[in-house]
């Protein structure tokens, strides 16, 4: 899978493809696809770019991994345009992405909620990857307006647009020193891509890693400047490295793997992960600077699903230690059809969705009145794992081609059995 990832990357960067490391696709996994973390600097939230109900948008999570929320919208824009690059002002009030429709890309700007939505750049090439001032007065992004991918900067208005570098090769990732005044990105040629710095006044240009690996995704903290790299091939997975501005204390991170890495406030490390024991194919982690305390935030595991817990009720109680089986529906749409095309042998349900707690599927029947028939099921809730205060239960399922979905729906965690669990 890694490899495959190295090979989107670098085609991304050869081939001026915007949307790769979004819309990468491996011949033996499908799933959806979690990536570019960036943390709230109130540390309240990390957004990031997902495909969990179809093109990439952006969501984000709680710092304890709760409260995934949708930020923008296909309402918004068109749906096949993908958004993209997300990244937190200094002062937390907006958010700056990438917007990718077809052969262009601009940068925008939304407040936290998805609205007020502003258009920075208008120039008709490829513009993304924004990257914030420490002080939010300009942000760096990367542009082709002179052909190939340079580092750009602009007020946080969109006005004055320069050019930074005029590099023959693709830059790509810039982010700002803490004191404003340099810029760290990654300089791809060919097979190989190495950092680079420079002075945000187009001076003191220098290399601080060597030629011959791929050094990508820089982001620049009080600590030094983290990385994702392929150093170390004979893995299958980009590892976390970290270099000191002036090329130094170049070292590995211990048990640090992915890529897209970002500093919080607090100098621990947001990443995107490729989950080994998930379906999706990348997820959001959060970890210590040693490599230590790594979390995973968000794994959701499939396309999105309608489903209703306890269909016709208001309330969705819980009873972890109850013996009884409580109904679960599968909602069908005019493009979906969940009797015929969930195979119900891959339904598993509870606190992760990960519990084998299926019991049996019932006669399908339109349990939301909307004319179409749904899959209702029953799942063991001594097998379902849920917890006292836990919000949301989890369904996953495969449909018939091996596609991976996954619905959610609030619960309440009670004591008390519903007689509804033990009917027949």
């Amino acid at each position: 899978m890694m490899k495959i990832l190295n090979l989107t990357i670098r085609t991304m960067a050869a081939s001026l493809a915007l949307a790769a490391t979004l819309a990468f696709a491996s011949p033996d996994k499908v799933g959806v696809i979690a990536t570019s973390p960036s943390p709230s600097p109130l540390g309240t939230e990390i957004v990031f770019s997902a495909d969990f109900d179809g093109p990439s948008r952006l969501w984000a999570v709680r710092f304890d991994g709760t409260g995934l929320r949708r930020v923008t919208s296909a309402a918004q824009s068109n749906p096949r345009v993908l958004h993209s690059d997300p990244v937190w002002s200094p002062d937390g009030r907006t958010i700056a992405y990438t917007v990718v429709d077809g052969e262009k890309s601009d940068i925008w700007i939304t407040l936290p909620n998805g609205a007020a939505l502003a258009k920075l750049t208008s120039n008709g090439a490829r513009n993304w990857k924004p990257a914030w001032s420490p002080d939010g007065s300009k942000i760096a992004f990367v542009s082709d307006m002179h052909g190939t991918y340079d580092i750009w900067l602009m007020n946080a208005n969109g006005s004055q647009q320069q050019q930074l570098t005029s590099l023959p090769q693709q830059e790509h990732g810039p982010s700002f020193s803490p004191a404003g005044n340099e810029i760290v990105f990654s300089v791809t040629d060919r097979e190989t891509a190495r950092l680079m710095t420079i002075k945000t006044d187009g001076t003191s240009l220098k290399a601080i890693t060597s030629t011959g690996f791929f050094d990508w995704d820089p982001d620049w903290g009080s600590s030094g400047i983290v990385f994702s790299t392929s150093r170390d091939e004979r893995l299958q997975g980009h590892l976390l490295w970290m270099v000191q501005p002036d090329g130094s204390g170049l070292r590995k991170l211990p048990a640090s793997y992915g890529y897209d890495p970002m500093w919080t406030k607090t100098g621990q490390i947001v990443v995107t992960e490729e989950p080994v024991k998930s379906k999706a194919m990348a997820s959001i982690a959060i970890q210590n600077a040693d490599g230590s305390g790594r979390r995973t935030l968000v794994d959701v595991q499939g396309y999105t699903a309608a489903v209703d817990i306890r269909p016709g009720k208001s309330t969705n109680n819980i009873n972890p230690r109850s013996r009884g089986k409580v109904k679960v529906a599968i909602l069908s749409t005019s493009t979906f059809d969940a009797p015929k095309l969930v195979k119900q042998s891959t339904l598993t349900f509870g606190r992760t969705g990960s519990e084998p707690s299926l019991n049996q599927c019932m006669r399908a029947r339109d349990v939301n009145n909307d004319g179409i028939a749904d899959l209702v099921c029953r799942f063991n809730l001594s097998a379902t794992g849920f917890r006292s205060g836990d919000p949301v239960g989890i369904v996953r399922f495969d449909n018939r081609e091996g596609v991976p979905y996954e619905g959610r729906d609030s619960v309440v965690i009670v004591p008390q059995d519903d007689p509804e669990d033990f009917e027949d």
